[in-house]
């Protein structure tokens, strides 16, 4: 799947979590992304990972056991995973190519649209 697509598709997925997970998650991520950005590699970013880890400062940022954190995580990540392909299976490409080369005079360019239903 296009990157692009797919962060959008996550990002509005994320959206649509209630409240409190939704404030969870996206603490977490942002943590992750935080260590991916200072690792220099895989390996240091495992290790960084381990170290300082996302899941325990959630839990103790918003006061939870960590083994609560980690199963609402498990939860987000399947209501995620689940409105991504949903959303996924509704998607047609239509390929406009021939339509917009004939419209616009051009033949260089491909076309192509998504339709969601």
């Amino acid at each position: 799947m296009n990157p692009i697509l797919w962060g959008f598709l996550h990002r509005s997925a994320v959206l649509k979590l209630p409240d409190r997970k939704r404030a969870i998650y996206q603490f977490i991520e942002s943590k992750e992304n935080q260590l991916e950005e200072i690792a220099i590699n895989e390996e240091q970013f495992i290790q960084l990972l381990c170290e300082k880890s996302p899941f325990k400062e959630a839990a103790d940022h918003f006061s939870l056991h960590i083994s609560y954190i980690k199963g609402l995580m498990d939860e987000a990540q399947a209501e995620i995973d689940q409105v991504i392909e949903e959303r996924c299976n509704r998607m047609k490409w239509i390929d406009c190519t021939e339509m917009m080369r004939y419209a616009k005079g051009r033949k260089d360019n491909q076309w192509a649209f998504i339709f969601v239903s």
